[in-house]
């Protein structure tokens, strides 16, 4: 009767984790805004989806910054926004960009940490597709009210990084902080080969 009540308990708890639990799976980097906003279109009509369309433009700013600036525009919420010439009359706030850039030009590998596969140990290195995963929790908000924080799994740290999103008059979901995300991450091993 123990076991079974052990079994019962433990698929329980497995269930509710499970449940927690959310991929996404992008196959292709836009090569326009245009395209961004048609792929966010049809993957940020969830929490998981904005967060990982966001992550996602933090990969492009690597090699394309003015691009991914413009997408940044196009996946964080409204009031983190300002009146520029970025994006149909937008830019990040001041503040928000000048992180983004001193952190990348810190650590070019913060955004490959999200993707799955990479570790400090294979250098951070990544292929298409990228899969990002996310979990929440019961203080992570209520879907349904239009607020919501997910946790992106990051292998260069010891626990996920938590990412808030609001939901847009057009079912969007757009991130409202997601400075966690840009904090350092574990160093890869030094190839000494001397």
């Amino acid at each position: 009767m123990k076991r079974k009540i052990f079994f019962i308990v433990s698929l329980t708890f497995f269930t509710v984790i499970m449940n927690a639990q959310k991929t996404v799976k992008i196959t292709k980097i836009p090569a326009s805004v245009e395209e961004f906003v048609e792929m966010r279109n049809q993957i940020a009509t969830s929490p998981e989806g904005g967060a990982a369309m966001f992550l996602l433009a933090l990969k492009m700013y690597i090699e394309q910054p003015d691009l991914a600036k413009q997408c940044f525009v196009t996946i964080v919420d409204r009031n983190s926004l300002r009146e520029g010439n970025v994006y149909k009359g937008y830019q990040l706030l001041n503040g928000d960009m000048d992180l983004i850039k001193r952190q990348m030009a810190n650590n070019k590998l913060i955004p490959n940490s999200y993707i799955k596969g990479a570790k400090p140990e294979n250098n951070y290195s990544v292929k298409l597709p990228y899969i990002y995963e996310f979990t929440s929790n019961r203080y992570s908000g209520d879907k349904a009210a239009g607020q919501f924080k997910v946790f992106a799994a990051c292998s260069g740290a010891s626990s996920p990084r938590p990412m808030s999103l609001k939901r847009n008059n057009r079912g969007i979901w757009k991130l409202t902080n997601w400075s966690s995300v840009l904090v350092g991450i574990a160093k890869p091993p030094i190839d000494d080969d001397l």
